[in-house]
């Protein structure tokens, strides 16, 4: 770098106290400015605001909604935060977080792995599987980790200082020219915590990066500024005490330190077999839902399906068996063909012979016709019950508590150990990073787990009606499918069914084309009247319903888990509680809409 470059400033940071009684410091201006290969260290007493200016400089803070809050809620104007121009805002600013933050999801590989592919300024890099399992061997390498060793570990793996340096290896994979680092040294012991100060010390001196630092360990930040070495460190902290060597507890105070960039690393293209990186991108973690929400959720469904089915199937058929209208109807018979027969006969009493023949009669008509009307209703009944109504009902309320009730602790969870601001930092959006990916996934397979219950609950039914004597289960599939696959009233589909296809006799192909494309239904003209035909199809119906109840579900496990920015663990459980109900309580109140859409259609 020549020295006119490490003399421009990256950035240039004023903030002003308006409201004594309200800002957290007391000093009335706050300002520095930061260059290439600088370190600028925000001392002070907790409190004082030092997380609050660096969120907002990370682009943390909504810009108008955080300068609003900071003014009137913290009493603090900020007059100035001005970045060099020609730097992309996308490789401006990273973040190491004071609460050591990964990507619980993913491997130490995996989470560097993301870094790099979402870095700005490697926007047209194209990573061959060897160019990237060697970049990341080598910032792992750079921060003092084993690629072998510890490449393949989850975050929950690693102790407190090897967190800190795979948090550190995804900046530097990001290429940021300012890193700010909100207390990377608290709770390591004095060893690692210099480790790591060694590591951002090089990182400063070699590659130019920028520090904004916030620490209580005055000792640790002066190996960061090259004003100390690791054996001067130790030595000062065994002679002299901590408080000795404190900084001014009044005020928020800050240094500047320039140094010299120096080479850049070599790359090496030589490489062990790296850890799986498996679910860095969205078709992955698409792939990772899709056998989550489905097979996980499968037992539940055919288990609750399975109970359902038996239930209202045998009470349906019980009901249908237990009624009887003989009597009935030789009653109305006896009573509406008596005057007749004495109208033809003359006689004043009909001969008891003519009434047996005619109960006969009767009897013998009423065996033919009802039993199979019985077995027309009970599948009639039970394809309109679960394939209209039940069916995704059940589904979606299941899947409120399995799907939706997951995902928004996943979001929450995330949510207070910021991670979602790591995905921020990192020039990923929180949102497409989880909701699209989960989202996608749901709508496969909750039509899919709604079929699949459904068409479980109605196979019961062709062996329980033949236990109750109604029907039989080859008859009742029969009329099963016919209640279900009731044919369109589309005057393009039934121009298409009397034509036999494309058998268009002396039409010509393009007039049979535009026959069959002709949506309008056979009884109106209105384009509406053909929507809701469409939509309240019983196959289109039950896809439908299950897509917008899940879609419900989602969202509102998204609003419920990203409402608190600041939420914390504690707040987890609340949040998936009011994730389920209510989402729960819309599933219920959208099928009341789906209800009076469906009468839309029979009342055709």
């Amino acid at each position: 770098m020549s020295p006119e470059a490490r003399k421009k400033p990256i950035l240039q940071f004023r903030a002003r106290n308006t409201n004594p009684l309200k800002c957290p410091f007391v000093n009335s201006t706050v300002c520095f400015t930061l260059y290439p290969g600088s370190c600028v260290h925000l001392a002070g007493p907790s409190g004082a605001g030092k997380t609050t200016l660096a969120n907002y400089i990370a682009g943390l803070l909504p810009r108008r909604q955080g300068i609003k809050m900071l003014r009137k809620t913290l009493g603090i104007d900020v007059e100035e935060c001005t970045w060099d121009e020609s730097i992309p805002k996308g490789e401006r600013v990273g973040m190491l977080f004071q609460q050591t933050t990964l990507l619980d999801s993913l491997t130490v590989a995996g989470n560097v792995c993301v870094a790099l592919e979402n870095c700005p300024s490697k926007n047209n890099v194209r990573w061959s599987e060897a160019k990237m399992q060697s970049t990341i061997k080598r910032l792992l390498e750079t921060v003092g980790l084993d690629y072998l060793r510890d490449g393949s570990k989850r975050p929950s793996e690693l102790s407190g200082g090897m967190a800190r340096r795979a948090s550190l290896a995804l900046q530097i994979a990001q290429d940021k020219r300012v890193i700010v680092l909100d207390e990377p040294f608290a709770g390591l012991d004095l060893v690692t915590a210099i480790g790591v100060a060694k590591e951002l010390e090089r990182l400063r001196k070699e590659k130019g990066t920028a520090l904004l630092l916030i620490s209580h360990e005055p000792e640790v930040v002066d190996v960061v500024m090259g004003k100390a070495s690791k054996t001067e460190v130790l030595k000062r902290v065994s002679d002299v005490s901590r408080s000795s060597s404190s900084v001014d507890d009044s005020s928020l105070s800050t240094t500047v330190t320039l140094e010299r960039r120096g080479s850049d690393y070599d790359y090496d293209n030589r490489y062990p077999k790296h850890p799986s990186t498996f679910g860095k991108d969205g078709r992955q973690r698409f792939i990772l839902k899709v056998l989550d929400y489905f097979l996980y959720s499968l037992p539940l469904i055919l288990l609750t399906f399975l109970a359902a089915g038996l239930a209202i199937s045998m009470l349906s058929a019980d009901i249908l068996r237990r009624v009887d209208v003989t009597d009935t109807v030789l009653s109305i018979v006896g009573r509406e063909i008596k005057p007749i027969i004495q109208m033809f006969t003359g006689e004043d009493e009909v001969n008891p012979m003519y009434t047996m023949m005619i109960n006969m009669k009767v009897k013998g008509m009423l065996n033919q016709t009802v039993p199979p009307a019985k077995a027309t209703l009970f599948a009639l009944g039970m394809a309109k019950l679960f394939v209209l109504e039940i069916g995704p009902l059940i589904t979606a309320l299941l899947l409120s508590g399995r799907i939706g009730g997951s995902y928004a602790g996943e979001v929450a969870t995330m949510q207070s150990t910021s991670q979602n601001k790591l995905l921020t930092t990192l020039g990923i959006s929180p949102v497409m990073w989880t909701l699209l990916p989960s989202l996608a996934a749901s709508w496969i397979a909750s039509p899919l787990l709604t079929m699949a219950g459904t068409g479980l609950a109605l196979e019961i039914g062709a062996y329980i009606g033949p236990l109750y004597g109604i029907g039989s289960t080859d008859r009742y599939r029969i009329e099963l499918w016919d209640a279900i696959a009731v044919p369109l009233r589309l005057r393009g589909v039934t121009s298409w069914s009397e034509n036999e296809g494309w058998e268009h006799g002396g039409r010509t192909l393009l007039e049979t084309v535009y026959s069959f494309i002709d949506i309008r239904c056979t009884f109106s003209d209105s384009y509406v009247d053909a929507l809701i035909e469409i939509t309240t199809h019983p196959i289109c119906f039950h896809w439908m319903k299950s897509v917008v109840f899940m879609s419900i579900i989602m969202g509102v496990a998204e609003i419920s888990a990203r409402h608190d920015p600041d939420l914390t663990p504690r707040g987890v459980p609340k949040v998936i509680t009011t994730s389920v109900v209510m989402g729960s309580l819309l599933v219920i109140f959208s099928d009341w809409a789906f209800s009076q859409l469906l009468l839309k259609r029979q009342s055709h």
